[in-house]
């Protein structure tokens, strides 16, 4: 069993930026009426996502995100020790991301940045790694960024996957502070056997780009795919999200002896309502502290926790403490739980890109 304690970080500040453009699943094209429609929109929670254009990329849209969250928090680029990238729509191959950022963000050029190509568990792994660096107080202020940008790889044609998923940059202002930090605890976990549940087959290195896997087909009736697209095999993803997320908080909450009566929120992966809520309960959390975002925004794989912070629960962590209880999970198939506690958070309303 991985578990991980830090001390001596607190969350300072968050803020996030998704694209204008909004797709309603009510009116995709992708459907034959619009009660095919309603139908996804029951099953999921997911009523519309924001999507970018063909020249927007996810760093796109953390370059906005970031230089809000630095102008909220009065802190200067240069003030920055550490920067961290979590995403897998990433601009190149080669080099990192973050080392673009680091020069579009005015970054010192002695800034430890670095990118984690993690999905949907990718903000919560991203804590701890961040806020591990951070705790022996070498590095007092850091970035976490979770961004994606899902329908830039993912078949417009594709009715498994067109209607699930949007795109979107966060930002989290880390700093070091002993005196007003509580801890931090981690619980981690991966089955890598179902690394294809989530997948795009080529364009790595395994499998590199051909003139085969640029053809568009008809994989079932209404999929549309190409080798490169990302795909969800949805009966595996779900098998997987009913049974590990809700083990991994069970154990979380065993491991570290949580009063989940004590539990402000629990702030879970935005992948489907249904599937949520089968967690939701099997951790006996209310359904008042357990806000979403996915009616408005989709799945935003890696951006999905801080991304309902921002956008549900702005009041609640800008004011006094709140405890609370994380859980990420998906694309891996890797999954990871922490607990923390928030407050006099500096919150950023959502921008518009």
């Amino acid at each position: 069993m991985s578990q991980l304690t830090i001390n001596n970080v607190r969350i300072a500040g968050m803020s996030a930026c998704v694209p204008a453009t909004v797709e309603d699943n009510r009116t995709l094209p992708i459907y034959n009426d619009e009660n095919e429609a309603l139908k996804v929109i029951a099953s999921t929670g997911i009523e519309r996502h924001h999507k970018v254009d063909d020249n927007t990329t996810a760093s796109d849209l953390t370059v906005k995100a970031v230089e809000a969250l630095l102008n909220e928090m009065g802190w200067s680029a240069q003030e920055v020790d550490c920067f961290a990238y979590v995403c897998t729509s990433r601009d190149y191959i080669a080099p990192q991301t973050a080392c673009v950022l680091q020069d579009r963000l005015g970054l010192r050029n002695d800034c430890c940045v670095f990118d984690l190509p993690f999905g949907c568990s990718g903000w919560v792994y991203g804590m701890s790694i961040v806020s591990s660096m951070m705790s022996h107080g070498t590095f007092k202020r850091a970035i976490l960024v979770a961004a994606e940008t899902n329908t830039r790889n993912r078949n417009p044609r594709d009715t498994a996957v067109r209607p699930l998923f949007g795109d979107a940059a966060t930002a989290t202002a880390l700093e070091f502070n002993p005196e007003q930090a509580r801890p931090m605890n981690f619980m981690y976990g991966v089955d890598g056997s179902g690394f294809d549940a989530v997948w795009a087959p080529y364009g790595g290195i395994r499998n590199p780009v051909t003139p085969e896997a640029l053809e568009e087909k008809e994989v079932s009736p209404g999929v549309y795919r190409r080798g490169i697209d990302m795909i969800v095999n949805g009966m595996d993803v779900f098998g997987f999200a009913i049974k590990q997320p809700p083990r991994s908080l069970k154990e979380l909450i065993e491991t570290f002896s949580i009063d989940v009566e004590t539990v402000d929120l629990l702030l879970l992966h935005q992948a489907n309502k249904f599937i949520d809520e089968k967690i939701r309960k099997a951790v006996k959390i209310p359904p008042e502290k357990t806000p979403y975002c996915l009616e408005e925004y989709g799945n935003v794989t890696s951006a999905s926790i801080p991304l309902t912070m921002v956008t549900r629960c702005r009041e609640q962590l800008s004011g006094d403490e709140k405890h609370c209880v994380a859980c990420g999970f998906g694309v891996g198939l890797a999954w990871a739980s922490m607990e923390f506690y928030a407050g006099n958070v500096k919150m950023v309303d959502v921008i518009d890109y």
